[in-house]
């Protein structure tokens, strides 16, 4: 139960409590109805404050489970040899599923929560260096039953695309799916649209000049032909920074060997080499 509900018990229970003495013993009980009214609006106007609040002191725990789940398919957890920074990673995909505004565009249809699972854990490894790790101006996430047209790429049927002016990521399930559990068959397409998303909050850092010859390189990093990616996704201008990104969380080791100087520029950045002990 969310916490803002937990604190407004009392103040629900006090009103009833209040009505009832003012029709059966006396009206004066009336005026203790009118601080009661002003407290539930506060917690209902602040209501995702003080949940994020609350969360943020005493993180949801993850299914046991997951742990399993997270070291059969998630790469980067797979990497992370330190018990306290598993337990970071837990914690932080459980807060970022609750700090996401997940949508779907049917009707009457919600977002599954292995769904959910998979975009916080694509995104997670991004800010993992980071104190601040949620993405604000990035806050809703589509997810369509397939690939998907959109109002930006009406003629192409693609996989996934990121709205920066409403701070709006889109996905189609299958594709999200495959590429987080099996990211070494098919190309992760969640990390590379919070990749997009990392690279629009953070645009001063020292990003690896785009160079488009190093599309050819992939192939020799993940197995990934440049062809492949951009099929996969299936929309113009794929960006390339991105696929970089996700090709240096998920393969370091052949990333460094075949890209060292890239490979040394995004370290700067995000420092994996740290948390892989």
């Amino acid at each position: 139960m969310q916490f803002s509900r937990i604190l407004a018990a009392p103040f629900v229970l006090g009103m009833a409590i209040c009505f009832y003495l003012a029709l059966a013993v006396d009206q004066a009980y009336s005026i203790y109805v009118v601080p009661c009214v002003v407290f539930l609006a506060l917690i209902y106007i602040f209501a995702p404050q003080i949940d994020w609040f609350w969360y943020q002191r005493n993180p949801p725990e993850l299914p046991e489970g997951l742990r399993t789940f997270f070291e059969k398919h998630c790469l980067f957890y797979q990497q992370l040899l330190r018990e306290e920074d598993r337990n970071l990673f837990r914690k932080r995909v459980a807060l970022f599923k609750i700090a996401t505004d997940f949508k779907s565009p049917q009707e009457d249809t919600a977002v599954t929560e292995d769904l959910k699972l998979a975009v916080a854990a694509s995104a997670v490894p991004l800010t993992f260096h980071l104190p601040d790790y949620l993405f604000p101006n990035f806050e809703t996430v589509v997810v369509f039953a397939q690939a998907f047209h959109s109002p930006q790429f009406p003629q192409y049927i693609h996989a996934s695309e990121s709205f920066a002016e409403d701070g709006v990521l889109l996905f189609s399930a299958p594709h999200l799916m495959k590429g987080f559990m099996s990211p070494r068959e098919y190309y992760d397409i969640g990390m590379h649209e919070w990749a997009q998303a990392f690279v629009l909050g953070f645009p001063d850092l020292n990003w690896p000049a785009d160079e488009p010859e190093r599309w050819h390189a992939f192939s020799r990093i993940s197995g990934f032909p440049a062809q492949a990616i951009l099929q996969w996704i299936n929309r113009p201008n794929v960006e390339l920074l991105p696929a970089t990104i996700v090709h240096y969380f998920h393969f370091p080791q052949q990333f460094k060997a075949v890209l060292p100087e890239v490979y040394g520029e995004l370290e700067g950045i995000f420092g994996l080499e740290r948390v892989r002990g």
